[in-house]
């Protein structure tokens, strides 16, 4: 692996956590392709472990036949020794790599019988669409309980100031001022501002960071990323047969391509709302015909659905209308290399009109996503109005306004004020410039959002201690 180009990657801390846990259980990293979870999962193997072995089920179809016949750990050795023979299987020093875990769903199946066992350590990778509607006939008999998953996208922002070289000390100084909602200095002020709109153009795809770095130059990082484009959509509608063969669904291809080229040109909508129109796929579209690719796109992780409220009140997943949606796609830089090359340029001059604003929306929502965050916005055209984010924090019902082109907030005002039967505690106002304070609500600089959203996630998981009860004297 080559030094200079190694990204630190958050949920390389995750792995070392989990590698920890004396009972950890068989790990799955699931994800968009591309995304770098082979690339983190090896590196961590070979920091951490003596013998590492990969099986690698997408290019080498023969190891599947490992899993043909018992699943219980000294069979699955066995058998495995025979394609590994340069390979030592030492007990409690190895660990099992297993790629594309869904092109194999009888592997998966043995985690049940490597967690019992605890002599080997197992980590896989495979994208979302691979361990949920992968594969049509052989249904996958998953392991519940007997495994973890967890979730890789695409790099963050912090993570792409950790790979254009702002160490930690100097991301630790811009948490602080997001921590305090205080103004940076104007010269930090203009260097992030310029900084988080490098990482709308780049994006967080490792390879396109990394084409980006090498040349200074985002042109060859949108090359890529419109190859990486192609790539995703010769896998829309690919499947696995009941003979373990990839097939492709060429009528569920096409309409994966109707929806995903129809994400860029909604967003652009000069409306004021960004409401997903199943009639603006294809004259006459409905959701009867399109629900099914959306479903696929978002076990992908290609896209993300922001699901409109019918009321702003807690819980807010049990107020949420399935049926109405906004649509992202869920890294920034793919959804610029679908634009012409000329809104790149745009954004860098800060010359785009409000009819492309919403490509600070999606950034938003993307942020909001990596943070852990669900996403729901509210849009009620008879009370005419439209907030574009809310989500539960640690101090209640939290307003979140991404205006940094068109600065009305006209509707949250009305909540905030009581001027309408609900009611928020917080109301923040995205933009590009710096902190600043409202009659209402709080400015918060685009490119500290991320920073501001880890505070709130953390207290939200921090919990409330429960002390003991002493039972009543009667």
């Amino acid at each position: 692996m080559e030094k200079d180009l190694y990204f630190r990657r958050k949920i390389y801390d995750e792995l070392i956590k989990w590698d920890k846990d004396t009972n950890k259980l068989p790990l799955v990293i699931d994800g968009l392709r591309q995304v770098g979870k082979s690339y983190i999962v090896n590196k961590f193997a070979y920091d951490k472990y003596e013998n590492v072995i990969t099986y690698d089920f997408r290019h080498n179809k023969a190891l599947r036949k490992i899993f043909d016949g018992n699943l219980d750990v000294d069979s699955i050795i066995r058998n495995s020794a025979v394609y590994f023979p340069d390979k030592q299987f030492v007990p409690y020093k190895t660990i099992l790599i297993f790629e594309e875990i869904a092109d194999c769903p009888l592997a998966r199946t043995s985690f049940k019988s490597f967690a019992q066992d605890k002599r080997f350590t197992i980590i896989s990778t495979g994208s979302l669409l691979g361990i949920f509607n992968y594969r049509r006939k052989n249904k996958i008999d998953i392991p519940t309980g007997y495994e973890r998953v967890i979730h890789m996208s695409s790099l963050d922002f912090e993570e792409f100031l950790w790979a254009n070289g702002i160490d930690g000390k100097k991301v630790d100084d811009l948490k602080e001022y997001t921590k305090r909602k205080e103004p940076l200095p104007n010269s930090l002020s203009a260097f992030y501002k310029e900084m988080i709109k490098r990482y709308m153009i780049v994006g967080g795809m490792p390879d396109s960071i990394k084409k980006y770095l090498k040349t200074n130059n985002y042109i060859k990082s949108r090359e890529y990323l419109e190859g990486l484009i192609k790539d995703y959509r010769s896998d829309f509608g690919r499947f696995v047969n009941d003979k373990s063969n990839e097939e492709i669904d060429y009528h569920l291809q096409n309409k994966l391509n109707q929806v995903f080229d129809s994400i860029p040109s909604q967003l652009a909508r000069e409306t004021d709302t960004h409401k997903f129109k199943y009639s603006e796929i294809k004259s006459g579209g409905r959701a009867k015909e399109f629900e099914e690719p959306f479903i696929w796109l978002e076990n992908a992780g290609l896209v993300l659905r922001c699901f409109n409220l019918r009321a702003i009140e807690k819980p807010l997943e049990l107020n949420t209308d399935k049926t109405y949606f906004k649509t992202h796609i869920s890294d920034i830089g793919l959804l610029m290399a679908m634009y012409p090359i000329s809104t790149s340029q745009e954004l860098l001059e800060d010359k785009l009109d409000s009819r492309k604003g919403a490509l600070f929306e999606n950034l938003v929502a993307t942020i909001i996503n990596k943070a852990g965050l669900p996403l729901y916005y509210f849009s009620k055209g008879s009370d005419h109005l439209e907030i574009d984010f809310i989500f539960e924090g640690d101090k209640g019902i939290v307003l979140l306004e991404e205006k940094t082109i068109n600065g009305k907030m006209a509707a949250s005002r009305s909540v905030m004020e009581g001027k309408t039967k609900y009611k928020a505690d917080i109301c923040y106002k995205v933009i590009r410039e710096n902190f600043g304070k409202g009659d209402f609500y709080t400015s918060v600089p685009l490119y500290a959002l991320p920073f501001l959203l880890e505070n709130i996630v953390t207290e939200i998981t921090k919990g409330k201690e429960l002390k003991p009860l002493d039972y009543p004297t009667i």
